[in-house]
């Protein structure tokens, strides 16, 4: 009978341990319990560190680290028409024909972004000179154009020009985008990105010396990339599509792209430094020597849109730069760790169990890998609960 006892109190808590191993990748529970109860150096550190627990079923995390790399430099530069500008489009300075000269002589057959933070709107332009101009702009393939939006309670429904814009991205309940249902001045021409440049009213918010940059705004129940984003989508070839919005407010741009940590309003922190803005006269005299990316601002872009080039670039610098990956242990290991647990356990001392699974959860922290501790726990119960000779009662 005593060995019988002796024999339940190991192979019964094995068997449930090392089944449970087996079992635990199909309960989605017990998968999201490891993944709390696994603990990583990067885990507490949120600044510029995002988990990938996309892989979690396959006890896979991948920590990626997107902080600001200060190399990673993209070239481009704001320019303003100014008065020199306006003077050399032509004598109406800024109408449709000229501004589609001015796309015409500046786009250098290239297809690096182009934003033009205002929309190019006019009530009184002929059909002809829109078709001109919108032949340019179709011609452009980083373009983005900027409008600004506002929240007048008009229960309208997106207009048409803005639906290829969309981002099809669900918003969580957490997060509360600010709204708009009205465009201030709507633009003149058809564009595949549009961008928000402006909310009327929304004045930014600083988060020490940086400001707190709108990405996104809703629009019912449509989601729409505010310039900057925009922008950005267009330098890196990215469709909407291909945006991620993933937990704990990381947006992706892709895969292996720019990370943007977002927070309860959608929004990232910049710094508010204005870009130097050139004379635009010195991509009309002398275009080849401005072969770079490039911010077009007539006179009336909205005042917000100064930091247009800067918020680019520090975005742009927000790649991941490392990545650390976190796997589980090999099953052999696994297997054997549960069977040395077992058979300490057999000491009887209620100090033996919280000693294991503390070194256990230690080791596999300093080394990097992941071990399951539910078989372990699991195992460390049933063996409480098997039946024990008298004499390992008195001895306890």
């Amino acid at each position: 009978m005593s060995s019988l006892r002796q024999s339940l109190s190991i192979f019964l808590p094995l068997i449930t341990g090392v089944g449970l191993l087996f079992c635990l990748p199909n309960i989605e529970e017990l998968i999201k319990f490891e993944r709390l109860a696994f603990l990583y150096p990067e885990k507490f550190e949120k600044e510029h560190l995002f988990a990938d627990c996309s892989e979690a079923d396959e006890f896979k995390i991948t920590i990626l680290d997107f902080s600001p790399d200060p190399e990673a430099n993209l070239n481009i530069e704001s320019y303003l028409l100014d008065k020199e500008a306006l003077e050399i489009m032509g004598p109406e300075g800024g109408s449709p024909i000229e501004w589609a000269q001015f796309l015409a002589q500046t786009r250098l057959d290239d297809d690096r972004l182009t934003a033009i933070p205002s929309s190019l709107s006019w009530d009184d332009a002929t059909e002809l000179a829109i078709l001109a101009l919108q032949e340019q702009v179709d011609a452009s393939p980083a373009l983005v154009i900027g409008i600004q939006g506002e929240f007048i309670n008009s229960e309208a429904s997106i207009p048409d020009y803005l639906q290829a814009s969309v981002i099809p991205l669900e918003i969580p309940d957490t997060i509360k985008l600010p709204e708009i249902d009205h465009v201030q001045r709507p633009p003149s021409i058809a564009s595949d990105s549009f961008g928000i440049s402006e909310v009327r009213g929304l004045k930014l918010e600083s988060a020490g010396e940086d400001k707190l940059i709108p990405m996104l705004v809703q629009w019912g129940d449509k989601i729409l990339p505010t310039l900057p984003l925009a922008s950005l989508l267009k330098s890196q070839h990215l469709p909407p599509r291909d945006l991620i919005l993933e937990d704990g407010g990381y947006l992706r741009l892709g895969e292996d792209g720019i990370i943007l940590k977002l927070d309860n309003e959608g929004r990232v922190a910049f710094p508010v430094v204005e870009a130097e803005q050139q004379s635009a006269s010195k991509l009309q005299i002398y275009p080849e020597q401005a072969e770079t990316c490039k911010i077009i601002s007539p006179s009336n872009a909205p005042k917000s849109t100064r930091n247009l080039q800067t918020q680019i670039q520090q975005a742009h610098s927000q790649k991941y730069r490392e990545r650390t990956t976190y796997r589980r242990w090999p099953l052999p290991f696994e297997l054997g760790l549960t069977l040395a647990l077992v058979l300490l356990l057999q000491i009887r001392k209620f100090w033996i169990a919280p000693l294991i699974l503390i070194t256990v959860i230690g080791g596999s922290t300093m080394v990097g890998q992941w071990m399951l501790i539910s078989p372990l726990i699991l195992a460390t119960i049933t063996s409480f609960f098997c039946p024990r000779d008298n004499a390992d009662r008195q001895k306890s």
